[in-house]
């Protein structure tokens, strides 16, 4: 701050003032982009097209990493996909493919219905009276992966299969595998694959374009493709798919399976169903479907939120430009902690116009808080920030990041950046809902030049992989076969206060001795408390203070510490946890006004504050970080 001298009337000599303000502090954030975790998958696989952490043990977390291009050893089948998955170790970047399906091409059997199901375990096709039924070459298993505790749902929204013997028609219906209890059991879930055949009815459903699970254990597929792509929903108990039984056809029959319908033919190619996310909505304690329909009302697009008990609308959320793809992402939290889940859409091709009027393509985010049941704030906008980098094409929820009480959020922007390497950003919840600010940018590993990787087409957050207390993240980047888990770093909440007792000199009085002659002095005190969750019990705080810091370089400071003679100190205290404000007391002193001209301007003291770069690593070799509410410069 400015300011100036002023002279007191009673003493005869010159007070210099010294006047208090705060910097803006320096934002930063808590993922470690240093020294993050990268994963490699096989060359054109498509590796980290999805992405999901799964640790049905505290003991045994891991990563999943979708690769629907991927080639295994299912007899005959041409990049059927598969899922990899990445035992989680920092020393660790070992990726397997889980056996899911490890069968061809299954055959109908057209002799009796007792003969059932063979399956087609060689490259012979002869036998008698049988034809293929499905087709699992290029069905992108794994494009779409999800998991709950001990239970995994990867689907291959691209599978295809050939409704009965009479129709050599293949239509894309989509499947998924269900791992139940780590492994114990696989079963297969295939809704779409049914006798409502035809673009008309499910014939092109690609069930499982998206998918959630819920806390009680529900899996909910998407199908845009669904009745001349107006889309569904498809929903059913875990433990009833266990018990469901086939025909001889293969057609799945799940007792209390729920599903929508179809709607008036203006309804058509609208793609309900491309986006899906679970969340409370309606006070019944059912979980509810929030869903993108990116391509209804018209293709300015529109979000609905289902009811859990019949799949009836009961709230819809409108995009406001046509082909914007609003509802392409959707993602639920309670983001400002009033316990109410509120909604987060993505319309990853929204345009806006620049300054000279050109349209330019950036996309949006839009966050919808509820107030009560129902009743939704108008939307907080979040805008891209590079031409067709597609922000928004991924939304994830990273739990309490930051520790702070509210749920933060990442958003991916695949091919943001100078060079469309791709990028994700991180925003922080609070009372008000989400910054409007990004408090860190993740930057993808690999330029354009080498193709473009698409990082941030998928983001995942919300579970702790290294145990620190703190939720770790996960961006794939499937155009360079790759995945990238960034650690939270502990955060440090720390505060400081600067005082000067008097306020000002006075050169008049002269209470301290150097040299054996009187000058005159004054008393700096610094105050500094530290806490967090899961860092070392000892926290060093490095302390930087500079007398009359307005003085360029070479210029007479009017103000040095009494001990020193200098104009600077440095120190690094150490503070307990949550131990309470610990004090430093200094004296400094006005040099005698004939070693100095200047008698009026504002002299500054600064203090810079920051966290010892000595901090040992804790056991998952991460160093703990300033909290980015922290400031970390104060000046008098």
């Amino acid at each position: 701050g400015g300011g100036c001298g002023t002279r007191c009337g009673g003493c005869g000599g010159l007070w210099l003032l010294l006047v208090a303000a705060m910097l803006p502090l320096s934002v930063g954030f808590n993922l470690d982009a240093l020294s993050p975790s990268v994963y490699s998958g096989p060359r054109g696989s498509y590796f980290g097209y999805s992405v999901e952490f799964y640790t049905p043990e505290a003991e045994t977390p891991s990563v999943l990493i979708g690769a629907p291009k991927a080639n295994t050893t299912q007899p005959n089948i041409t990049e059927g996909g598969a899922v990899y998955t990445c035992p989680w170790g920092r020393n660790s970047s070992e990726c397997w493919q889980i056996p899911f399906d490890t069968t061809g091409n299954r055959l109908f059997v057209n002799e009796t219905a007792a003969e059932m199901v063979r399956f087609n375990k060689s490259e012979s096709l002869e036998l008698n009276n049988t034809e293929l039924l499905e087709f699992k070459s290029h069905q992108w298993f794994g494009a779409t992966i999800r998991s709950h505790n001990s239970t995994i749902l990867a689907c291959a929204p691209r599978y295809k299969w050939r409704t009965t013997s009479e129709l050599s028609q293949r239509e894309p219906v989509g499947s998924c595998f269900l791992s139940i209890h780590n492994f114990s059991s696989i079963v297969e879930f295939a809704p779409c694959r049914s006798g409502q055949h035809t673009p008309m009815w499910k014939g092109y459903c690609q069930g499982s374009f998206s998918a959630d699970m819920s806390e009680s254990g529900r899996v909910v597929l998407g199908g845009p493709g669904s009745f001349f792509w107006q889309g569904q929903l498809v929903t059913a108990r875990i433990e009833d798919i266990v018990k469901s039984e086939f025909s001889p056809n293969f057609i799945q029959y799940v007792e209390g399976q729920m599903e929508t319908t179809h709607s008036h033919t203006s309804n058509d190619y609208s793609y309900l169903g491309f986006s899906v996310a679970i969340g409370e909505f309606t006070g019944d304690q059912v979980e509810d479907y929030v869903t993108g329909v990116p391509r209804g009302m018209k293709t300015i697009g529109y979000v609905t939120i289902l009811n859990g008990t019949n799949l009836k609308s009961v709230f819809n959320f409108t995009g406001e430009q046509m082909t914007s793809y609003f509802g392409y992402s959707v993602a639920v939290a309670d983001i400002n902690g009033d316990g109410l889940e509120d909604v987060l859409v993505g319309a990853p091709m929204l345009m806006e116009r620049e300054v000279g009027g050109r349209l330019q393509e950036l996309g949006r985010v839009y966050v919808y808080l509820q107030m009560s049941r129902l009743q939704f704030s108008p939307a907080q906008n979040l805008t891209g920030t590079f031409t067709y980098g597609r922000f928004g094409t991924a939304i994830a929820v990273l739990g309490d990041l930051d520790q702070d009480g509210y749920n933060d959020v990442a958003v991916g922007a695949p091919y943001a950046g100078d060079d469309a390497r791709g990028m994700v950003y991180i925003y922080n919840g609070h009372e008000g809902g989400l910054s409007l600010k990004a408090s860190q940018l993740l930057l993808g590993l690999w330029p354009a030049s080498g193709g473009i990787a698409s990082f941030g087409f998928t983001v995942r957050g919300a579970t702790d992989l290294d145990g620190n207390g703190y939720p770790d993240v996960i961006v794939g980047a499937f155009g360079v076969d790759r995945a990238v888990v960034y650690r939270a770093r502990p955060i440090v909440s720390a505060s400081a206060s600067l005082k000067l007792t008097p306020a000002v000199f006075n050169p008049e009085e002269k209470r301290c001795t150097l040299n054996g002659t009187q000058v005159s002095c004054i008393n700096v005190s610094f105050c500094l408390t530290a806490s967090g969750k899961h860092i070392p019990d000892s926290i060093g705080l490095r302390v930087q203070l500079g007398l009359d810091t307005l003085k360029v370089k070479g210029a007479v400071r009017r103000v040095l510490f009494l001990d020193t003679q200098q104009p600077g100190f440095q120190a690094t205290v150490n503070i307990g946890n949550g131990q309470g404000e610990v004090c430093h007391h200094l004296e400094i002193y006005l040099r005698e006004e004939s070693e100095f001209r200047d008698k009026l301007s504002l002299i500054r003291v600064e203090l810079g504050l920051s966290l010892d770069p000595q901090t040992p690593v804790d056991e998952h070799g991460l160093r703990p970080i300033l909290s980015f509410s922290t400031a970390r410069h104060l000046q008098q």
